[in-house]
């Protein structure tokens, strides 16, 4: 814009000096004397001819009309000049506004894509969902193998119905192939889940009730106050996880892996433990009563106050576990078990029948 008004100002000037240059070839040829008159005549008449000259001029510099004539050209090019700007300033604004209905345009493409996507989304979550329902163990199978794709950072929004779809179906009959593969994908949903209400610090209580669970990777999470009530988890991993208070009434943890988990306060009755690694385990206060927990391994175990009144003990291994105040009436034992138990801490502070404490101060003798 600033090149375009130079431009205009050269044109102002040259046009005013074309103006300029008539009236100057005027003067000129008014101020001609003719030839062959006297010096003093001449210079007379000279004088005259100025003077009219100048009485010209002055009339004309007085005239409006030769005046704006005398403008014109000036005036021509000033409004010339203000269109132009006016023409920029328009352009500009014209460029203004169709940028921003562009860039409006390229958000409301952008948002029914969005919408699009999230549509075709929701179309073929439906469809996984319907598929764990179907009749056919192929079609089961493919659903939950396809769902996990829906754990990923990106569908975040579909998260916690895919936690609350997978522990339903956890809980119906499926076939064992097929619950192995949803029981995979809970590994991970469960997980999210308690970070997310960790994150929000919401309270969480999980209810895994009638769950089939058998083989699940649970190592570490916190499950306190958990309702594990009939709930499979054969051959389970739970190391280090915190079972403070789970309810547990016939929970199967036959052959699971309990190392270091802390089970203070559990109430396990007769719940089924046979084979269980419960090494280094916390089951302070625990309630064991009538539980079944053959060849199980307590093992640096801490039992004080535990009550396992009734458990079928036989073939468990209780080295160097502290039994101090645990209750074992009724219990049953096998010679394995007893000769475990004499060297378990505090096995004199231990609540127990009569005969097996005569049979155990007998090996501690011995």
């Amino acid at each position: 814009m600033k090149s375009v008004c130079c431009r205009l100002l050269v044109i102002i000037l040259v046009g005013t000096a074309a103006l300029a240059a008539p009236a100057v070839a005027r003067a000129a040829a008014t101020t001609a004397v003719p030839a062959g008159k006297g010096n003093e005549a001449l210079e007379t008449e000279k004088l005259a001819q100025e003077v009219a000259n100048l009485k010209l001029q002055n009339d004309s510099l007085r005239s409006p009309w030769t005046k704006l004539s005398a403008n014109a050209a000036f005036m021509t090019a000033v409004v010339a000049l203000l269109g132009v700007f006016v023409t920029i300033r328009k352009q500009q604004t014209e460029n203004r506004r169709q940028r921003e209905l562009d860039r409006e345009q390229r958000e409301r493409d952008r948002e029914q894509r969005g919408r699009e996507e999230q549509q075709e989304i929701d179309r073929k979550f439906a469809s996984i969902l319907a598929d764990l329902g179907a009749e056919r163990e192929a079609i089961q199978a493919g659903a939950a193998v396809s769902i996990v794709t829906f754990l990923e950072p990106e569908y975040r929004r579909l998260h916690e119905q895919i936690f609350a779809v997978l522990l339903a179906n956890l809980k119906i009959a499926h076939s064992e192939a097929v619950n192995q593969l949803i029981v995979a994908a809970f590994e991970k949903a469960v997980r999210q889940k308690l970070a997310r209400t960790t994150e929000a610090a919401e309270p969480f209580v999980p209810d895994f009730a009638r769950a089939t669970l058998n083989q699940a990777d649970l190592a570490d999470l916190d499950l306190t106050g958990a309702d594990l009530g009939f709930t499979q988890l054969r051959l389970a991993n739970l190391s280090g996880a915190v079972l403070f208070r789970v309810r547990g009434y016939e929970v199967n943890l036959e052959k699971a892996r309990l190392s270091r988990a802390n089970l203070n306060e559990a109430r396990l009755q007769h719940a089924h433990l046979n084979d269980a690694y419960l090494h280094e385990c916390n089951l302070v206060a625990a309630d064991l009563k009538g539980a079944e927990l053959r060849g199980a391994e307590f093992q640096q175990a801490k039992l004080q106050a535990a009550h396992l009144e009734g458990a079928d003990l036989t073939g468990a291994r209780f080295e160097q576990a502290n039994v101090s105040d645990a209750y074992f009436l009724g219990a049953k034992f096998d010679a394995r078990a007893l000769k475990s138990l004499s060297r378990a801490v505090n096995w004199q502070k231990a609540h127990l029948d009569g005969p097996v404490r005569e049979q155990l101060e007998e090996l501690a003798r011995g």
